[in-house]
């Protein structure tokens, strides 16, 4: 282990060795101090949720438990949902994971590249048998299913406006005491900015379908079992919502 390694071990909490104790402490202090920033930045609906020490002893746990490994403060969080789950803070906020989870995708679609729908390619639908078809979804759309009320809890630290912030709240606080919540979110970038909006179950499986690059002959057999589906409503949905790039022809 070199030296910029044995120092970064004393940072971490490890052995202190031959540096100083308090030169240590300081490097300590800043690091976590940067790591509490940029979280917070990338997952703004935690630190809403937890109070000043709950979420200290959380970004100190994970600096341990991931530490960053690039410059970048703003790439480093991927697995914190996942960290999250857990943690025993998960014991008290069941929801906290699956909150970072949808924090993290609409920090990622902020910062996706800018995709337009090549609109000539639709073309295929009337060209190209589905069954040889593929929907190429926008990669700034996140499809998510949570037992929780995802959508409501983050309106409800994140509406613009006042009064649909206490509505989501009072909402949350209803829903969050039925054990029978279930909830379909998607994510998207309709044009600079990111939305978070809730989908319906079959919306939310015909998309994940497609993702996981489903023929749209295969995707629409799928959608059999879910009457109320409509193809064509999706479609215009998706057109007016920037939801996909283009059609391709299957290999």
């Amino acid at each position: 282990m070199n030296e910029q390694q044995r120092l970064f071990a004393a940072i971490r909490g490890e052995d202190v060795g031959e540096f100083s104790a308090q030169g240590i402490a300081i490097y300590r202090r800043n690091l976590l101090a940067n790591a509490q920033r940029a979280l917070a930045i990338s997952f703004p609906t935690i630190f809403e949720l937890l109070d000043s020490n709950d979420s200290e002893q959380l970004v100190a746990d994970f600096l341990r438990f991931s530490p960053p490994s690039q410059g970048d403060w703003g790439q480093w969080g991927a697995v914190f949902s996942a960290f999250i789950s857990q943690h025993e803070l998960s014991d008290d906020y069941a929801y906290l994971a699956d909150c970072a989870a949808l924090d993290w995708a609409v920090h990622q679609a902020l910062h996706g590249i800018d995709t337009t729908l090549d609109s000539a390619s639709l073309q295929q639908l009337a060209d190209v048998e589905p069954s040889q078809l593929t929907v190429v979804i926008n990669p700034n759309v996140v499809i998510m299913t949570s037992e929780f009320p995802l959508v409501d809890i983050f309106d409800a630290h994140h509406h613009e406006n006042d009064g649909m912030r206490e509505d989501a709240l009072s909402r949350v606080q209803a829903q969050l005491s039925d054990e029978s919540v279930a909830s379909a979110v998607m994510v998207f970038r309709p044009e600079y900015q990111p939305r978070v909006c809730s989908i319906s179950s079959d919306e939310a499986i015909f998309m994940q379908a497609l993702l996981a690059n489903k023929s749209l002959g295969e995707t629409l057999d799928k959608m059999s079992d879910f009457p109320d589906f409509s193809f064509e409503q999706w479609l215009i949905k998706a057109i007016e919502n920037n939801l996909i790039v283009r059609l391709a022809t299957r290999s």
